[in-house]
């Protein structure tokens, strides 16, 4: 049976069968789009709405794709974003972007962008835990015995348009700093890392001066910097999640904060 038909009794409740019809239809679509042509790996949703229309999945298009744009909202906000399994949100801080990519192609392995929910200072909107990254600081509250202030900004440590850059994890009590390093930190994902900044670099420079910049500042403010990279855990950039093995690996890493 195909993934996205998996849907139990709950998601029709919740969404209703019109709505529940609507999703395996776009799946439908996004499933014989990457089976007709070999070469396509990634496509931005609104470039799709024709083919949408076309289905009869929504009646027209308008404010550039916001029908599709504002289903994969609705999925994403009740946490049922996976029943769209071809679904990647690049999230930034106002909005988020919308692709859709090949399911589990080999070719474009795209891994999960960081969930920027806005926690800062301790205070948290709405959150998404289902990412590594949140995975990981979890083991590391549970191995350092405190909550971690995630997406913290000190004033000292801004990006070049002046704005403060979040870190993932701030033990404020311990001085420490913990960051997570997902597989774009290290392996090439063209499509996002040619794309130009404001400043007028392209986003995979942007990361790594910004990572770098958080290596030599935050010792600067005696502040000590722990990054735990995906492979630490393993082959896969996504990681599977083996929670016994995980918790040695951030214990024996953290030894000295314990």
């Amino acid at each position: 049976m195909l993934p996205w038909l998996l849907i139990d009794a709950l998601d029709v409740n919740h969404f209703g069968m019109d709505r529940i019809d609507k999703i395996n239809k776009v799946n439908a679509v996004l499933a014989d789009y990457f089976a007709n042509r070999a070469n396509s790996e990634i496509v931005a949703a609104k470039d799709l709405m024709p083919l949408f229309i076309k289905n009869g999945i929504f009646e027209k298009d308008y404010k550039n794709g916001l029908p599709i744009r504002k289903l994969l909202r609705d999925l994403d906000g009740c946490g049922k974003l996976g029943l769209i399994p071809f679904v990647y949100a690049e999230r930034k801080v106002a909005n988020t972007n919308w692709f859709f990519v090949r399911h589990n192609s080999p070719k474009c392995d795209v891994p999960t962008k960081r969930v920027c929910t806005e926690v800062q200072h301790g205070v948290s909107s709405r959150s998404r835990e289902n990412s590594d990254e949140y995975y990981v600081i979890g083991l590391c509250n549970e191995v350092l015995g405190q909550k971690a202030l995630q997406q913290y900004k000190f004033d000292f440590l801004k990006g070049d348009t002046g704005r403060p850059l979040p870190v993932d994890a701030y033990y404020k009590e311990l001085g420490l700093v913990i960051e997570y390093c997902e597989a774009q930190h290290t392996v090439l994902t063209p499509f996002f890392d040619s794309k130009i900044t404001a400043t007028g670099i392209t986003r995979g420079e942007q990361r790594k001066k910004y990572d770098e910049l958080r290596q030599k500042t935050l010792p600067l403010y005696n502040i000590s910097l722990v990054v735990f990279n995906y492979f630490d855990f393993g082959t896969t950039k996504r990681l599977k999640r083996n929670r016994e093995k995980d918790l040695e690996i951030v214990r024996k890493r953290l030894h000295g904060f314990i």
